[in-house]
């Protein structure tokens, strides 16, 4: 037997320990690069966001609302804000592990101070437009506030729009709801009234007092008129589309993306319908 199988490893075992080594070897060099290029997409993801980045450095998300539209959001004499976007706003930065900071500007207002970056994102019941999306980005929609039906809760002949013929509809006068019954009665070939009343406070007292059978208006004033009484009820699905979203800035493509994802992730876990809930 030669020197070496009598003083060394076994040739086999030899074998296995170098096979070993040379896989920590590539084990860690495989955990070096993947580091490395991980660091490389983050920095390249924070230079293509450098919203996203401030957000993360500074630790703080910058809002932009008008305080001026309850249930939305209003702010009081010290200052201090509260809404359902106020909530949904301190939700995102919660998530975030970041303090929200609030800017109350004039709703005409907002486009213009979100793009010389006076904050970060808009939410503020701001209506979807179209016409904006190549300067904006929009996140999906967190509330629907389209036209809606309103019945008394003790009338259960109402499904739908459908049900109304024969019927007296009552609206505001001028508003997009009475524009919206006439063209519906029209499309549709049905024979209603219309009862147009000046105020809306006329229209809704006509629906409470039996005068009329149903209501037109959009969704917040609907949830207005219900918020603490069991007298009225929503009708069947929204007759208009008129969606609220969040936006930021088009150089903030990794933030609307995190935006998103929470409102997803809301959605599907109720947590968005009890934000709802609370201020409706």
């Amino acid at each position: 037997m030669s020197r070496r199988r009598r003083t060394g490893w076994p040739l086999h075992l030899a074998g296995r320990s170098r096979l070993r080594a040379l896989l920590w070897i590539a084990v860690a060099c495989g955990a070096v690069l993947f580091l490395v290029l991980a660091l490389r997409l983050l920095r390249g993801a924070l230079q293509r966001d450098p919203t996203w980045a401030r957000i993360q450095h500074d630790r703080v998300l910058r809002v932009g609302m008008d305080a001026s539209f309850p249930p939305f959001g209003v702010v009081d004499e010290q200052g201090g804000f509260s809404g359902l976007d106020v909530d949904l706003a301190t939700a995102l930065a919660e998530r975030w592990g970041v303090q929200a900071r609030f800017s109350n500007v004039g709703f005409d207002g907002l486009y213009d101070a979100l793009k010389i970056g006076k904050f970060d994102l808009i939410i503020s019941a701001l209506p979807y437009d179209r016409t904006m999306t190549r300067d904006l980005l929009y996140s999906p929609s967190y509330f629907n506030a389209g036209q809606v039906l309103l019945a008394r809760s003790d009338d259960q002949r109402l499904r739908s729009f459908d049900d109304l013929e024969g019927k007296v509809v009552a609206v505001e006068l001028g508003s997009e709801a009475h524009q919206l019954v006439r063209r519906l009665a029209r499309d549709k070939g049905m024979r209603l009234e219309v009862s147009a009343q000046r105020e809306a406070e006329q229209a809704v007292a006509l629906l409470r007092q039996g005068q009329a059978d149903a209501l037109v208006c959009d969704r917040v004033t609907a949830y207005g008129y219900m918020r603490g009484t069991d007298d009225l009820c929503l009708v069947g699905e929204p007759l208009t589309d008129e969606p609220y979203v969040i936006a930021a800035r088009p150089d903030s493509p990794l933030l609307m993306e995190q935006v998103t994802e929470a409102l997803d992730e809301w959605r599907g876990n109720g947590m968005l319908e009890e934000m709802l809930g609370r201020w409706f």
